[in-house]
């Protein structure tokens, strides 16, 4: 009777192992980790001179089974010279499934003060201005001036394509004497190592006409 008993307790456990190992193939997981990157992406850096070093705003990573992963940085961003850089996250969950995301990191030399901006926008009376300027540019590659073609008292942005162009995107701004609702819109070119910046933009009067003009900063 003893043997009996354990054979049918030895079939049992076959028969439980069999059916545990037949799950196992068929729930296997083939799903990948989904990661997230933090902040911008592409991302735009000024060039430094000095010390300042580019940080990255990392990434996180969620797997359906395991849950919060780690997602480890991979990539070097050369703070002090221009160009166009690659970080790559990495996350892998328990079955081995392995994920990958990346951001790319344009260093520019963008922001600062242009000492010649030529306008070539008509004035009412006299010749193009020239003039003097600053940009201001963010880390998301929003780029302000504070004064556009010859008007003063309002700031107008342009955002970065990439290393090379930029797109002057659609906006109204309250500016000139006398004051008035002004509309901006373009694109344009950016030479680095000159450097120049170089936009050409469609600018009107709310309620009026509008005209296509071109303004070239110089450094």
């Amino acid at each position: 009777m003893k043997k009996l008993i354990l054979s049918m307790t030895s079939i049992a456990l076959l028969a439980i192992t069999l059916t545990n190992t037949g799950c196992k193939k068929s729930d296997a997981d083939t799903t990948k980790p989904v990661i997230t990157i933090v902040g911008s992406n592409p991302y735009y850096f000024q060039v430094s001179t000095t010390t300042a070093s580019y940080l990255d705003q990392g990434a996180s990573a969620n797997d359906d089974v395991d849950g919060a992963l780690v997602a480890t940085p991979s990539g070097t961003v050369t703070s002090t010279q221009l160009g166009t850089y690659t970080i790559t996250y990495t996350a892998t969950d328990k079955a081995g499934n392995v994920a990958t995301a990346t951001r790319t990191v344009y260093v520019v030399d963008i922001a600062g003060a242009y000492a010649t901006v030529v306008d070539d926008t008509v004035p009412s009376v006299g010749a193009p201005f020239t003039y003097a300027d600053n940009m201001t540019m963010t880390s998301d590659g929003k780029v302000t001036v504070t004064k556009f073609g010859d008007y003063t008292g309002g700031s107008v942005h342009f955002n970065l394509n990439g290393p090379s162009s930029l797109t002057l995107p659609s906006q109204t701004v309250t500016c000139g004497s006398p004051s008035a609702s002004r509309t901006f819109s373009g694109s344009g070119t950016i030479n680095s190592t000159a450097p120049t910046v170089v936009i050409n933009f469609t600018e009107g009067i709310v309620g009026a006409a509008s005209g296509n003009y071109k303004e070239t900063y110089t450094r």
